[in-house]
């Protein structure tokens, strides 16, 4: 009502090529067309994400790519607030702790922010740990040529920082350090991860072709755990340029309750071995240390140089298209260790979930 007539006409053509081109690609398997005209549309207040989109599933080369739903409801004042950080995507492309040859490729610049309360989940999203997040498309082609579109899943984030993330940091938080762990900084960190997605390589240095390909079943894992790390050094960029005026303290220690909360997905999630990995790292490197009460002290200085060294080595491995870098890194680091073992039993034994359920469908609706 807002909008003049025009606009709303031509918006609502946009949605409708949408929905028809991404119907039409459920028969035909061609996916970018209907990805393009998804990224085209900016006004819509309801929107629907359909297809075969995640890979987690394919654990032999992480090529095929499961079917899921969401139906989703834009949160308009946390979208605004949110509007503002695509455009420094360029500029934070170009301070990768990395030589410039793993930074070559531009994102592109059709990037949108929006949070969203998700109504309905189906298919691959709803089968294991539930989305909180998402970056899409994945279509390297399309991010290159028009950049991809953020969606924060506010109230699914809202519920697992409730249930889960407040219960793990009373538990393993260092008592003065508990009061760093906040929604704002939880809600940034996913927020950032999910922008890293759109900050590195996508094709090999080496000839070795996409990423994805190169890196076969180890893909996921490492662009989960880049995104981890970027996310980070983008909160570390824009602090320092005065555009996030949070402590950082913040966003460390809620990131240091978010990989004991992500560690418990295990191995055989993407999102598992990620945190594993930066998990191990993080420790050897110094970033955390395990107080006599068995709690976690984040270490300000040392999270920060962690975070950039890791970056570092996954986006090199990733420019590399090194597949044995990657097999071995998993392989050394992507484990659970006695002692967080012993932790994550604890958390069991309190009755702290390992993930939400949620109750959708037409009876909760009343619809039935």
């Amino acid at each position: 009502r807002d909008l003049d007539s025009s606009l709303v006409g031509s918006e609502m053509c946009i949605r409708d090529s949408y929905l028809r081109l991404r119907a039409e690609a459920l028969l035909t398997d061609d996916y970018q067309p209907s990805d393009l005209a998804w990224l085209d549309m900016h006004n819509n207040k309801i929107d629907v994400v359909i297809g075969p989109i995640e890979n987690y599933e394919d654990q032999l080369y992480g090529y095929k790519t499961a079917h899921e739903c969401y139906v989703l409801v834009k949160d308009t004042e946390w979208s605004q607030r949110l509007a503002k950080y695509s455009k420094f995507l360029p500029a934070l492309q170009r301070t990768l702790p990395v030589p410039d040859k793993y930074k070559q490729e531009e994102p592109g610049t059709d990037t949108e922010l929006n949070a969203y309360d998700v109504i309905y989940y189906a298919g691959d999203c709803n089968a294991g740990s539930k989305t909180i997040a998402i970056n899409l498309p994945n279509d390297e082609q399309v991010q290159l040529q028009k950049g991809t579109r953020r969606l924060q899943l506010k109230n699914a984030m809202r519920a697992k920082f409730d249930k889960i993330l407040v219960p793990i940091a009373d538990e393993l938080i260092a008592d003065d350090q508990r009061k760093h762990v906040t929604f704002e900084a939880f809600f940034s960190n996913t927020m950032f991860h999910e922008v890293a997605h759109g900050l590195g390589i996508k094709n090999t240095i080496t000839g070795a072709g996409s990423v994805r390909t190169a890196l076969k079943e180890h893909a996921a894992a490492l662009e989960e755990g880049k995104a981890d790390s970027l996310g980070l050094h983008m909160i570390n960029q824009l602090h320092a340029q005065g555009e996030i005026s949070e402590e950082l303290d913040d966003f460390y220690v809620t990131c240091m309750a978010g990989i004991v909360r992500s560690v418990r997905f295990g191995a055989s999630s993407a999102h598992g071995k990620a945190n594993m990995i930066r998990f191990n790292f993080f420790r050897i490197a110094g970033a955390f240390e395990v107080q006599s009460d068995g709690k976690y002290r984040v270490n300000h200085d040392r999270f920060r140089e962690s975070t950039q060294d890791l970056s570092a080595l996954l986006l090199t491995i990733q420019g590399d298209g090194d597949y044995d870098a990657a097999a071995r890194l998993i392989r050394e680091k992507g484990v659970i260790g006695e002692q967080l073992q012993s932790e994550l039993e604890l958390l069991g034994e309190k009755g702290i979930p390992v993930d939400v359920v949620f109750r959708q469908g037409l009876d909760v609706l009343g619809l039935n």
